[in-house]
Parts: structure tokens; sequence; C-alpha cells
């Protein structure tokens, strides 16, 4: 059951802040999930995150549906876990349609597609689980894009934590797709995300560093960018690095290209194999507790089964010629994926960019799991 409870921030911010910047957060919570407060103007105090869910879900209309009687916990960590129980909460915690103004209703800048919530997926009656989830990519990579920089830029310590925070909160939301990932305790599920929120983190970043082709930079979900040039970018006066920390970061940023920018360039990857990408990786999974979806071994089986079998078609119709041989090259990246993985473990620990004590407490509670 999606319950773990939130650990209180000892400090939050934003990519647009940096670590000298910190503030205390507000007294006042978001009534929906407990993140700092962005305003009222809906009819209780909200985050950003719960406003934006709450005013889509009344312009599209939505119909959600929740698989365990209406009763999930809705907090900041799983909100995203169940959008019937939270679009519920919203309406307890006097959140009110009527509130959404007209102007709210002309839609973002730029046309962008809308998209119901798609039910748990069960492979015995889905026929294209993977399309479903693309609906999900789609619009999680427009958000990416509306609170992107204006400018690319170096990225800092604070778009580092907040990118894990999107990864981990999209992760969440598909892993909670499937129903065994839900059926887990507590402790299983951020097993599970310790790994899979890592993956998702370097999927979508390869690749929007593919389609921005900004030369030698590899591009983070905000539009900031990492060099292997520990300094390039660098605006403000440069701070003398140890040599070992420039070195290691120059190895960090270059096994990231190597290992999964040039092969997704290579194939030019679409967002449907990007989609295929992070569903093996969560049902064909290398995470540290082993046997953890033991229990539910026969369902994550036909999960398996069903998305290389989906992949597989797909492939047969858009590369007939090479469809074996992109599928095996496909699935030769879910190793390099999860190796990097355990590279941007490895940089919490040594790079003063990813100081895992500078972290806030939602983002290393996953890194302690």
């Amino acid at each position: 059951m999606l319950a773990i409870q939130r650990m209180e921030p000892e400090c939050i911010f934003s990519p647009s802040t940096s670590p000298a910047d910190w503030i205390p957060e507000l007294g006042e919570n978001c009534a929906v999930c407990g993140d700092r407060v962005n305003s009222t103007r809906l009819g209780s105090p909200a985050c950003l995150g719960c406003i934006v869910f709450f005013r889509r879900s009344i312009i599209h209309s939505s119909r959600y549906r929740c698989l365990r009687d209406g009763n999930c916990l809705i907090n900041y960590e799983f909100r995203s876990s169940c959008r019937f129980c939270r679009l519920q909460k919203c309406f307890r915690v006097g959140m009110k349609q009527s509130a959404v103004r007209r102007r709210d209703c002309l839609g973002p800048r730029r046309p962008s597609p809308s998209y119901s919530d798609p039910p748990v997926l069960y492979p015995e009656t889905d026929l294209q689980l993977i399309d479903r989830l693309i609906k999900i990519q789609n619009r999680q990579f427009e958000e990416h894009k509306e609170h992107s920089v204006a400018c690319p830029r170096r990225a800092n310590l604070s778009d580092i934590n907040a990118m894990f925070k999107w990864s981990f909160n999209n992760a969440i939301e598909w892993a909670s797709q499937f129903d065994p990932f839900q059926k887990l305790t507590n402790e299983s599920q951020k097993c599970v995300l310790s790994e899979y929120g890592f993956a998702f983190y370097l999927i979508d970043q390869g690749f929007r560093t593919i389609n921005e082709k900004m030369n030698g930079c590899w591009m983070l979900q905000n539009g900031t960018f990492l060099h292997s040039d520990y300094h390039y970018g660098q605006n403000e006066d440069v701070v003398e690095t140890d040599y070992k920390c420039l070195r290691m970061h120059f190895e960090f940023v270059k096994s990231l290209q190597i290992a999964i920018q040039k092969p997704f360039e290579s194939l030019e990857i679409d967002i449907f194999e990007i989609a295929a990408l992070k569903s093996l990786l969560l049902v064909s999974p290398s995470f540290p507790k082993t046997n953890i979806f033991s229990e539910h071994q026969e369902r994550m089986t036909a999960l398996k089964d069903k998305c290389a079998s989906e992949l597989m078609e797909y492939l047969k119709i858009n590369y007939p010629e090479s469809h074996v041989e992109r599928f095996g090259t496909l699935i030769l990246i879910l190793g390099e994926i999860r190796t990097s993985v355990k590279a941007v473990y490895n940089q919490t620990k040594v790079s003063e960019l990813f100081n895992s004590r500078q972290f806030d407490p939602y983002v290393r509670s996953f890194l302690l799991s």
C-alpha cells in the first residue's frame, strides 16, 4: 500500500535558487499533500503541483478511478500515486471548481495534448500497454518544458536536487500504473524507487540531450546542463577546484554520454522506445533487495513478456530489416542504464554539485533506502 509518510524538509529550493538562497518553509503547508504553499486562490492553501493538478482536472473534466476503494493516502511523497483520491482530497479541503477562473480555461501558451488518466495496467486485458504509458510520458515531458529555464545554463546543486525530485515523482506515477508495485510494502516501494527513480532521471535526461543537441552538454530535464569541463558555463568567479574532483566530474559526464547519449543518438531513439525502456526496467528489476516481487512473480512475468512483445511488434513495423538487431541493442542499453545509476550514486558521495547532504530530505530518503 502507498502509505510512506512524508519526511518534513529542512529546506526546499527550486532550480532558480542557489544553496545560499535557501529560506525556511512557510508555516502553512498545502492542505492536500503538505508541500510548500504557493497560493490559496482555489479556496484552500495549496502547492503549485496540486493547483496545476486540480486546474487540469477541472478544465478537462477528467474521470479517474481508484483500485483501493478511495482509501489511498495522499501525501508529499506519493501525491501522484492515485489521481482519484488526490482530486477527492482537493474537494474535501475546500478547493472549489468555481475558483478555476475563465482565463485558466484558455489553456497554456502553446498547444499541448490533454490526456485522461490511464487505469492501472493489467496484462490480460490491456491491448496496448506501452501506448497507454506514452500518454503519461508525453504529459511529463510537457511539464518539464513548461518549467524549464528561459535560456540553457550550467546546472547548480539546486537544479540537481530539483531534477531528482521530478524524477522520483514521475517514476512514482509510472510505477503506480502497475498493480504489483501498489501491492508492495512501503519499505519495498522505497527500495524499488531508490534505483528506478534514478533510472528515470537518466533516461529523461538522455532523451532531452539528443533532442537539444547542445554540443558537449548533458541536458537536465529543466534545460540546464552538465559539461565534462566542470567550469564550463560558470558565470561567476571560478573557484579553484581540487583536481581529483575535476577529473571525476569529467569521467562522470563522459560516461553518461558514452553509455546513454551515444546509443540513443545512434538509434535515433523515439518516444515509444523510451517508454519501453522505462517499463522493462521496472518489470525486470535488479533492486538491492532480492526477490522484491517474489509474491507477484507471475504478474511481473506477464508484464515483462507484454512489454517485450509490444516492443518487438513495434520494431517489426517500423524497422522491418533490422528489428531483431535493434531489439537486442535496446535490451543492452538497460544494462548501461543500471551501470549509470551506480555512477550517479557515486557522484553523490564525491561531487560538490551532487552533495547529498544539501539535498532536501525527500531526495535523501531515496538515497538512503
